[in-house]
């Protein structure tokens, strides 16, 4: 019952935001419409539609096991487990639980492996590192290697400290040797599909971008609960916060490490969204993504701390 007043409540409170500041609210929520066309729309949207047809017609037994074997050793995953690893650490939030969640739906993966992988395959794009945060945000491109490091890292000693023991067989269903005719039935049923997802991310996006500028009603911007809140529901946001806030580096950059490693809740309501997660899922997705966040958060300052970055930050 506490749950639902609780509920209820927020969704009262947003309702009367939107009525008491409606021109706030409108560029809040057109900022947020702008974030997924320009950005999420373009990159995401081709990929959902070419990784759904990969998934259905077996291509990722055709992909040159040169790239595929060295992650299934080092996982413990299937072939098309690598896969969605593959696409969740080069294509960012929420594309590796979408390939999982493609896998598992069409048998090509367990539930054993589509739980295990949810854990760490979703993570913030190498490109968002490397050309939002370090050198759009920042203004250091140099700093890439370090966020790469420290925030892609994080995932991969995670997966390591979790791995089973044995590596993971495929799903009930096996691809043949040779990749499977797509009809025009598997193309209109991807495009489907990546179009109600798309829309999906950019209600959440939305939502979110509004919750935020709310939120900054009851707290500043500026001041520590505003930015902690920021930083906590979307990541680019929390970005932009915790740079204007007035920190040493040497701690500053942990904290942004922590940011990106966790990708705020708006990433997180679009993943379990993606991935249709359950409950007992999406509890088990969270409590993963706040292990990675801590280990990114460690890395970042032992590294600073032992010297590996010396003469990086002022």
């Amino acid at each position: 019952m506490h749950k639902k007043y609780i509920s209820a409540t927020l969704i009262f409170l947003l309702f009367l935001y939107l009525l008491l500041f409606p021109e706030e609210a409108l560029e809040s929520a057109s900022r947020g419409l702008a974030l997924w066309y320009r950005s999420v729309l373009p990159v995401l949207f081709p990929f959902m539609i070419l990784s759904g047809l990969t998934v259905k017609s077996g291509l990722i037994e055709q992909l040159p096991q040169r790239l595929l074997s060295p992650v299934c050793r080092l996982f413990h995953c299937s072939a098309g487990g690598s896969f969605a690893v593959l696409a969740g650490f080069l294509c960012g939030f929420p594309m590796g639980a979408k390939v999982t969640r493609d896998l598992q739906t069409q048998h090509r993966i367990s539930e054993q492996e589509a739980a295990f992988l949810y854990g760490f395959v979703n993570n913030v794009s190498p490109a968002f590192l490397l050309s939002f945060l370090a050198h759009g945000q920042l203004g250091k491109p140099e700093y890439g290697v370090f966020f790469l490091f420290c925030v892609l890292g994080a995932s991969l000693l995670y997966a390591l400290a979790v791995r089973p023991d044995q590596s993971f067989s495929a799903g009930r269903k096996t691809w043949s040797h040779a990749a499977a005719p797509v009809s025009f039935r598997d193309i209109d049923a991807c495009i489907q599909d990546a179009v109600a997802n798309t829309v999906h991310l950019g209600a959440y996006i939305t939502v979110f971008s509004l919750l935020t500028t709310a939120a900054g009603r009851v707290f500043p911007s500026g001041s520590i609960p505003g930015r902690i809140l920021a930083a906590s529901l979307e990541v680019t946001n929390g970005i932009s916060s915790v740079i204007a806030w007035n920190l040493p580096w040497n701690v500053k950059m942990p904290v942004l490490c922590a940011v990106c490693a966790f990708g705020g809740f708006s990433s997180f309501a679009q993943t379990v969204s993606v991935a249709s997660m359950d409950r007992k899922t999406a509890y088990a997705y969270l409590k993963s993504r706040v292990i990675i966040t801590l280990l990114a958060a460690l890395l970042a300052t032992g590294s600073l701390f032992l010297g590996l970055t010396a003469g990086l930050f002022p």
